[in-house]
């Protein structure tokens, strides 16, 4: 499954009889559409392609489900799903300068997974570390095999001729130099003008220390490397007596 991340202007700009440039906001302060219509909409879209789906013969019910494949059986589920109250999630609006590049910051520079999320591979499994959102993000481990995971990595690999940052609209390459001026311009003059409230600088995140496998200490530091042939190279007095003394580490590979 593929999807989109997109910020979108809280309003936009209308250009009056004489030229003059109005800028036009929602009629609601949180959202830019409202909630009901949207849900509405998002509803019969759905069902809209489901049926289309039954149509091309690519929706198959089986087991339980296979009175569903009557004409009259299915008008009836396709009316019950009429008669829903749809319900979306719609947070509310990314205000001000610093929240939109804290939402940007996460998705625009950076890979699926970093290194150090990493734990531990073998010939089967990948362990990781990942954030529990449902527990207030609580750091947990998460043991995959290893299909699995290289799948769930590949959904994040562009396809060939796919720009991962696109801008439309105002903001479009070829026209915000003249647009965002005027925009601003526009806004200024408008009753959807917020005075924003000066935000904190946020502290920077504290990086986790490497803890060591064997005793859980946190203060470790790098004596030597170890390329994947098995070549160990010293960069600390004592190296090779340490590592004579410790035995040779487990297998590492690469996962960069």
């Amino acid at each position: 499954m593929r999807y989109l991340h997109c910020l979108v202007t809280g309003g936009g700009l209308a250009i009056n009889g004489d030229g003059a440039a109005t800028w036009l906001g929602p009629k609601q302060q949180r959202y830019l559409f409202p909630v009901k219509a949207v849900a509405a909409t998002f509803g019969g879209k759905f069902i809209d392609q489901l049926q289309a789906l039954r149509r091309s013969g690519n929706l198959h019910f089986e087991g339980a489900l296979a009175s569903w494949t009557e004409d009259r059986v299915w008008a009836g589920i396709i009316a019950g799903l009429r008669a829903k109250s749809w319900i979306v999630f719609a947070k509310g609006s990314v205000v001000g300068p610093e929240a939109v590049l804290e939402y940007l910051g996460r998705y625009t520079h950076r890979v699926a997974i970093a290194n150090a999320r990493i734990l531990t591979v073998d010939d089967s499994t990948v362990s990781f570390r990942y954030k529990d959102y449902r527990q207030n993000g609580a750091l947990r481990v998460m043991t995959l095999p290893g299909v699995e995971f290289v799948h769930r990595l590949s959904l994040h690999v562009l396809p060939k001729g796919f720009t991962k940052i696109r801008h439309y609209g105002i903001l479009g390459n070829n026209r915000r130099k003249r647009t965002v001026p005027v925009a601003r311009e526009a806004l200024a003059r408008s009753q959807w003008l917020m005075a924003l409230a000066i935000q904190p600088t946020l502290p920077r995140p504290i990086q986790e220390a490497p803890e060591c496998p064997n005793c859980g200490a946190d203060d470790l530091s790098c004596i030597g490397r170890l390329d994947p042939s098995g070549k160990f190279t010293p960069l600390a007095a004592g190296a090779r007596r340490a590592r004579i003394r410790t035995g040779d580490p487990p297998i590492v590979r690469d996962t960069s």
